[in-house]
């Protein structure tokens, strides 16, 4: 269930409170503000009225110097090093209980702290220019996030390995991957005049980005003080994330309800959460950062209050569902991402598909249709409901911006951007750099297809491709216009089911075309406008964003091996341990069955799981009531209800570990109401700097963990049984003592 924890939704510019103006005025350091920036400013006055990016003037210089160096010896040291370790970390959280991701905060501090250090250390001469700038530190930061993730194609290596039981080598895996990685670059740089160039395309969620840029380099804001209080969160936290992930496993989550009584199975569903798919975590204390994450900081009030609403929610209607026996809830384990029979036992899909992994329907028949957990059921229900709730709460709420940046398109007076005017300087990338691209990973990914016997037809493969153009056009242009990414992976199964009915592994390759192609096209236009807004050369920023994609596409694939190989009975386990899991190659194997191959039959009109589908329709009309009572009542603030959030948080207690929500909601509460409105000036200046701190060190300690205790590498270490690390083997319980004296069935 890939990204169930990692939203991916507008993170709205929430303007500074009352208090946060006072401290920023307060702050005689800020960077001075040019002549040209006032005269841009004024410019897009009425813009900012009719559009909404009248933002980009108060954040964005049009200075530029373009004879900063680039691609010194500091951006290939540091760059290709955080690519490697964000490349390799990305895909060892993919394996995890709980799906986390690497903040791009944390690349662009480390990057800024790592520069800065280099330029102290090295000689001045060819290997160190001069100071630090700021382009290279852009550059450093995106070909780092680049490589910071899990491809969807290591997902399919690892489903087609462990489920059925087929090695796609080398060569056929690299290639599957760089293909699918690359092919949305082609797609993206063709339509840079739609999603890149004009003003309206002005990415909200990427000024904070800009705004941090600008902090580092051009204020006296962040000196030696702010740097040593990173460093000192840095240490700590390394230091004490070795205690919660290996001495005392206990401290992930400690739920006084289980240590008061143990033999309790609903105890355990409603205040467990320790263990991967133990319970909901309810008031469990977590003290370990890895679960709690910096998102708890960074997210903005608005956002947490309606992840809180959605969190409430999750807790209400997991229980409900189970004890009422919706969809057959007690046949089933309470949370869990794989396909069963009726009666629980786990499905046994090779028994309804034919040597060529297609659906034979007298098997079907025989044996009878697989069924979800109630929870997973659910959880795509809402997650569904999200995505059409975010289509429409953006056209209700943005329609200004949308419809007027459409206008612009077709007007005569179009309003070009006057940061695109600035980059004019440069060379741009050729369009036929982006065609050539296109046709190179055209023609691999259709090779792959028949070199990897996945069964897909050219045409189907067409298909999956015409989609994601489409989907880049649509979803890019809300992206661009209004900071809302919606996840259409969920869409494209349901589409290619229909396409390309009976046959699961089809279904992930025209998933793995029509979905991932879109996500690394946004990608890259957003890293092209960041250029833009930083005045970086187009060529150059091309160059980084390829760059970081080479690096961790093979990253993660060695990564991948890896795993397999050493923790494969773990990844089939339905609950994983502590630090392994496969719970997201179970979901995307789950889904490439019901969807691909039994989408009718599952999904269909008068099928078991027809409200799943049904639930798209339901998200359409989810905003509306709230916008409609906005209008009525403009002071009860029912603009800040945003159902997409609240729908997608709804769903987020249904897989992993849960234990951190609690204290994830009592730090969001501190950090951004309390600290953001009562001390803002410490929240101005150390807020962002403890978040990444936190996030550095915790990632640095996990990343030698899993090489050197947690069998990354092959070497497996374990720590003796004591009361903060009780033995659980016989036991239906977890390591927070939820249920662990009722005896393992």
């Amino acid at each position: 269930m890939e990204d169930t924890k990692d939203l991916k939704v507008n993170l709205d510019l929430s303007p500074p409170t009352k208090a946060e103006e006072a401290a920023l005025e307060a702050d005689s350091s800020e960077p001075r503000v040019s002549d040209s920036d006032l005269q841009h400013e004024e410019l897009m006055k009425t813009a900012s009225d009719v559009r909404g990016y009248g933002m980009v003037a108060r954040i964005v210089s049009t200075e530029d110097d373009p004879t900063l160096p680039l691609f010194t010896f500091r951006y290939f040291v540091l760059a290709i090093g955080l690519a490697c370790f964000g490349g390799v970390l990305g895909q060892i959280y993919y394996f995890k209980p709980q799906t986390l991701s690497i903040s791009a905060l944390f690349h662009l501090l480390l990057g800024f702290v790592g520069g800065k250090f280099l330029e102290a250390v090295i000689p001045r001469g060819i290997f160190n220019p001069g100071p630090f700038n700021i382009k290279e530190h852009v550059l450093i930061v995106i070909t780092a996030s680049t490589a910071s993730g899990s491809a969807l194609a290591t997902e399919l290596i690892a489903v087609e390995n462990l489920f059925y039981n087929k090695d796609l080598g080398y060569a056929v895996s690299i290639f599957l991957i760089l293909s699918s990685q690359l092919l949305g670059y082609g797609i993206a740089g063709l339509l840079r005049h739609l999603l890149v160039y004009p003003a309206h395309a002005y990415y909200p969620t990427s000024l904070s980005n800009v705004s941090l840029f600008n902090a580092l380099h051009h204020s006296k804001y962040f000196t030696r003080d702010t740097l040593r209080f990173f460093g000192i969160v840095f240490a700590i936290i390394f230091c004490w994330e070795w205690i919660p992930e290996f001495v005392a496993p206990t401290l992930v989550g400690v739920s006084i309800f289980c240590l008061i009584k143990r033999d309790s199975i609903p105890f355990m569903y409603v205040f467990g959460g320790t263990n991967n798919n133990e319970g909901m975590g309810m008031f469990s204390l977590c003290f370990d950062w890895l679960y709690i994450t910096s998102t708890s900081l960074t997210l903005p009030w608005s956002t947490l209050v309606n992840a809180f609403f959605g969190v409430c929610i999750c807790y209400i209607m997991m229980p409900t569902m189970y004890y009422a026996n919706i969809w057959s809830a007690q046949n089933f384990p309470f949370m869990a991402q794989d396909l069963f029979f009726y009666n629980g036992s786990v499905y046994d899909q090779t028994l309804i598909l034919d040597a060529n992994n297609q659906l034979n329907k007298t098997a079907l028949d025989e044996v009878g249709l697989p069924y979800f957990s109630a929870t997973n059921a659910y959880y795509l229900l809402v997650n569904n409901m999200s995505i059409t709730a975010a289509v429409t709460h953006t056209l209700l709420w943005n329609h200004a911006e949308i419809f007027g940046a459409f206008k612009a398109l077709f007007s005569a007076d179009t309003e070009e951007d006057v940061h695109y005017k600035v980059m004019k300087k440069y060379k741009e990338v050729p369009q036929w750099w982006y065609l050539v691209m296109l046709g190179i990973t055209f023609v691999i990914a259709l090779g792959m297809l028949y070199a990897s016997g996945s069964g897909l037809e050219w045409w189907a493969f067409i298909i999956a491709f015409l989609i994601a153009t489409l989907l880049v056009s649509v979803m890019g242009f809300l992206y661009a216009t209004t900071g809302f990414f919606v996840n259409t992976q969920t869409l494209v199964q349901l589409l290619s089911g229909y396409i390309r009915p009976g046959s699961p592994v089809k279904s992930m390759y025209f998933t793995l075309y029509g979905y991932n192609t879109v996500n690394q096209a946004l990608g890259l236009v957003a890293d092209l406008k960041l250029g833009q807004y930083m005045k970086v050369p187009p060529r150059a920023v091309f160059a980084a964003q390829v760059l970081g994609t080479l690096i961790g596409g093979l990253m993660n694939y060695v990564m991948t091996v890896s795993i397999i190989d050493n923790q494969r009975d773990v990844l089939l386990d339905l609950d994983g341990n502590l630090q392994w899991s496969g719970q997201n190659a179970q979901s995307f194997n789950s889904y490439a069955v019901s969807w691909g191959g039994l989408g009718k039959e599952m999904f269909g009109a008068g099928a078991p799981y027809q409200w799943v589908t049904y639930a798209f329709l339901l998200g359409l009309a989810l905003p509306v009531p709230f916008f409609l009572l906005h209008k009525a009542f403009p002071k009860a603030r029912f603009d800040l209800v945003n159902t997409a959030i609240i729908m997608w948080y709804s769903g987020y207690l249904t897989v992993g570990i849960n234990s951190s929500v609690f204290m994830w909601i009592l730090i969001g509460i501190v950090s951004q109401y309390y600290m953001r409105n009562y001390r803002p000036a410490w929240f101005n200046k150390f807020n962002y700097l403890l978040a990444a701190g936190l996030d550095a060190g915790t990632q640095v300690a996990v990343f030698i963990m899993t090489l050197t205790l947690f069998g990354g590498a092959g070497i497996t270490a374990t720590m003796p049984h004591y009361f903060l690390n009780p033995d659980i083997s016989n036991s239906t319980g977890g390591l927070d003592y939820c249920a662990i004296d009722v005896p393992a069935e």
